[in-house]
């Protein structure tokens, strides 16, 4: 009978806490996720001004179309100086910094 423990225990715990320490990393870094950054906000700014701009037919003064999303508008606060409105109506002058007119 030996006495102590054996280098193969030693290994196998070591790789152990080496895959525990992988998977908390992946599941903290899956839920928590990465912040917007400028560019993707600017990336939403576009889609949502041009859904609106399709769904008015070019005209602002309607209220036709989506409402911006929720991260949208957070990322707008952070980012740039104005954020949208809360329909499409009268948002042509802040899509226009993202889309022609």
């Amino acid at each position: 009978m030996s006495k102590g423990i054996a280098i193969e225990t030693i290994l196998y715990l070591l790789v152990g806490i080496i895959v525990v320490g992988i998977v908390i990393y992946l599941v903290y870094t899956y839920a928590i996720g990465a912040p917007i950054g400028e560019q993707e906000c600017r990336s939403m700014a576009i889609s949502w001004c041009t859904s609106c701009k399709n769904a008015n037919g070019g005209d602002w003064t309607q209220a036709a179309g989506p409402t911006p999303s929720t991260d949208l508008q957070a990322c707008a606060t952070k980012y740039f100086s104005t954020i949208p409105g809360a329909a499409c109506q009268n948002n042509g002058p802040w899509c226009s910094t993202f889309i022609p007119a």
